[in-house]
Order: C-alpha cells, then sequence, then structure tokens
C-alpha cells in the first residue's frame, strides 16, 4: 500500500506513478459516497471532476448527481461488474483516521471495504482502492460541517483527480 499526502507537493507525481503501473489502460472508476455526509463526498466529488478533466473516455460511476451509498452499493458494484466483465474497477472512497493521517491518501490493490468509518457491513469492492482520509476517527468529526471540511475534501478530491488524469496521461 502507498500512502501519499496533499500536504507533501512530490506525492502527486509519486500517486500518478503507482496509478500508471497498477491500472489497466482502461479502468472503470467507482465513486462511493454522498453529499448527504460532509466528509463522505469526497468519492462523487473525485467522480465529477474525472468525468470533466479525463481526456480518454472513461466509464465514471458515482457522481455529484448519482451517488452510489450503502442502500445501493452492491446493485451498483455488480451491474458495473456486468456491464465491464473484463475491466479493471478502481474505486475511491472518503475513509477517517488519526490526526496525524488526515489529507493523506492510501492507494492499495484489492478491494476496499465502503462505509467501516461508519460501521457499515458491507462486502470488498474493486481491485484497486483510492482512500481519502477527511476526518477524524470517531462519528462526530465525519458528520461535522465546516468551512475548513469543505476545504479539505474539495483538496484531496483534486489531488486524486489530478493524480488519476496525470496518470492516464503517462500511459
Amino acid at each position: 500500500m502507498l500512502e501519499v499526502s496533499i500536504y507533501n507537493s512530490q506525492d502527486g507525481e509519486k500517486m500518478s506513478a503507482e496509478l500508471k503501473e497498477k491500472m489497466s489502460s482502461s479502468p472503470v472508476f467507482m465513486c462511493i459516497g454522498t453529499e448527504k455526509v460532509f466528509s463522505d463526498s469526497l468519492g462523487p466529488r473525485v467522480g465529477t471532476l474525472l468525468n470533466r478533466d479525463m481526456k480518454t473516455p472513461s466509464f465514471v460511476y458515482g457522481l455529484c448527481e448519482q451517488n452510489i451509498t450503502a442502500e445501493n452499493l452492491l446493485y451498483c458494484y455488480n451491474f458495473i461488474k456486468a456491464m465491464h466483465p473484463d475491466s479493471q474497477i478502481v474505486v475511491v472512497d472518503a475513509a477517517v483516521g488519526s490526526t496525524e493521517q488526515i489529507g493523506k491518501i492510501q492507494i492499495s490493490e484489492g478491494g476496499i471495504y465502503p462505509g467501516a468509518a461508519t460501521n457499515k457491513n458491507l462486502p470488498s469492492v474493486g481491485d484497486i482502492g483510492i482512500v481519502g482520509i477527511v476526518a477524524e476517527k470517531g462519528m462526530n468529526d465525519f458528520y461535522t460541517l465546516n468551512t475548513e471540511k469543505d476545504k479539505l475534501v474539495a483538496r484531496v478530491a483534486q489531488f486524486i483527480s489530478d493524480a488519476i488524469v496525470a496518470a492516464e496521461k503517462l500511459a
């Protein structure tokens, strides 16, 4: 697993290189979350940015207007697998961590377990996981809405999107 930070200027290039190495030539993106829970809006924000900025057409599921949440996760995942049986699925989701981890992004091979921060019992999804740590462990911080949190989530989303778009250009 690679962990990078939005606060380190070289980490964007490091993340792009890692993604170029791990991602297939035509991955499908599954961006999990909802704007209803502020910290959980990371996935749809990334999906919307990717949909706007990627030069090579890619399938992106989970946008600000079309969320993938715990309620429809299995349906969406099964739909994506059925529609793209030979494609690698890259999953993007928000996560919680320690105070020192906020603003870090973790890239891992294999699936991720969405909803772990809110104690949801959901199955592992995806082939590559990208999680952005946007809140401190503990439910209160995850549900807190403030201007600083908005800026952080937006910055992490932009960082992830930029790294994916840059990885596409390296291919």
